[in-house]
């Protein structure tokens, strides 16, 4: 069965311990991360490497992971039914295909040991791919909150990752949601060429549900000191939900734009793929949403129907990365903007991260790669995101 409540809203072993960095929880073991909101702080874990618990800071929302060694279990769903039969907890559990692999996810509710406030959450079980185990995710809050709470948690248990391939694909509470499979043809006008491509039918629907979402979940630091933290994240989950969903148009107008491309640039043709796509952005109809996050899905901006500097720098960075070109985006409350960046060479202002120098290009404006305003040329003043 499909829980209805998803769609009303869109619609370690002793050798592995865990790994954090930033808001980072990980296994390089077995291969886990996850990608949790700011704010969550490790209160225990057990003796053997195989059980960790985390409170948030100024939510009411707990998380726990537990690893079982995969002989213990024929599935990782069944790891899962242990885990609420442990804890008493009335739920359903439901499998789905994430990326290829059989997952399971399960809503439930329990009570905790010497405390009556009855805990209501969200839960993911699935098997990891570097050294296979059955991992299960529990995150939850008080019952009497949880609806208040309930994005967070979702946000929360869908940025596991099990494998390497999943940090560019959608997150298993997006795939459990929107699995149809099902495709429609899109119409992209690139200068006077125009391209189509195969994208998912629900791709819009999608990317609306993670983008309102996480959304949702940003608000909650607009005064908290992770704030910027919690920027950069929001924009990392919008990216890898979009990634694979663009698949199709990223191949679609690569293979359009390859020819003159090469023609132009024979040593390296990513940098008239770039310009042309950064001259194709520019000319987009500006427009920001006035519903919740301003920000419009990418599926829709990859069509030109509706757009701001952030979407289409985001939008550049999916689809250079589909051509093997590093990127970065660039954010600024102070100026109120975003900036695509590129590791290519050329003329122009840059900023580095890590090591790596972007060229920085301004989606708004009709000016060349390397080209900024001047009055948004204080390097300090942008805040890079390291993408998935």
């Amino acid at each position: 069965m499909r829980f209805y409540k998803i769609f009303s809203m869109a619609l370690l072993l002793l050798l592995a311990p865990l790994s954090l960095f930033a808001e980072f929880y990980s296994s390089s073991y077995y291969g886990w991360n996850l990608d949790l909101p700011e704010g969550f702080v490790l209160k225990d874990s057990s003796k053997d490497g195989l059980s960790f618990y985390l409170e948030h800071e100024f939510m009411k929302v707990r998380c726990a992971i537990k690893m079982y060694p995969v002989q213990s279990y024929e599935r990782s769903d069944l790891a899962m039914e242990e885990v609420l039969n442990k804890l008493n907890a009335d739920g359903e559990i439901d499998g789905f295909d994430w990326n290829g692999r059989m997952a399971s996810i399960a809503q439930y509710e329990f009570k905790l040991p010497g405390n009556q406030t009855p805990q209501a959450g969200w839960g993911l079980s699935a098997t990891t791919q570097a050294t296979p185990a059955h991992l299960v995710v529990l995150c939850y809050a008080d019952k009497d909150v949880f609806n208040d709470c309930q994005q967070f948690v979702l946000s929360a248990v869908d940025s596991l990752c099990v494998g390497k391939e999943d940090f560019r694909k959608p997150g298993p509470v997006t795939s459990y949601a929107f699995n149809s499979g099902e495709t429609k043809n899109a119409k992209i006008k690139i200068g006077k060429k125009e391209v189509y491509a195969l994208v998912p039918a629900q791709a819009k629907e999608s990317g609306r549900f993670v983008i309102d979402r996480e959304f949702s979940v940003l608000t909650l630091y607009a005064k908290q000191k992770q704030w910027k933290e919690a920027w950069q994240r929001y924009y990392r989950a919008i990216f890898r939900e979009a990634y694979s969903r663009l698949d199709g148009a990223a191949q679609a107008i690569h293979s359009a734009l390859k020819a003159e491309a090469l023609a132009n640039n024979p040593q390296n043709p990513n940098i008239e793929i770039c310009r042309k796509l950064l001259a194709w952005t520019q000319d987009f109809d500006y427009q920001r949403r006035q519903d919740t996050s301003d920000f419009n899905d990418l599926a829709s901006v990859l069509q030109n129907q509706g757009s701001d500097c952030d979407s289409r720098a985001l939008l550049l960075c999916v689809l250079m990365e589909h051509y093997g070109v590093k990127t970065e985006l660039f954010i600024s409350g102070i100026y109120s903007h975003a900036l695509f960046g590129a590791d290519l060479p050329g003329p122009g202002a840059r900023i580095t991260v890590d090591g790596t120098d972007y060229l920085l290009c301004e989606t708004t404006a009709p000016v060349d790669m390397g080209l900024v305003a001047k009055e948004h040329s204080e390097t300090a003043n942008w805040i890079p995101v390291d993408l998935p």
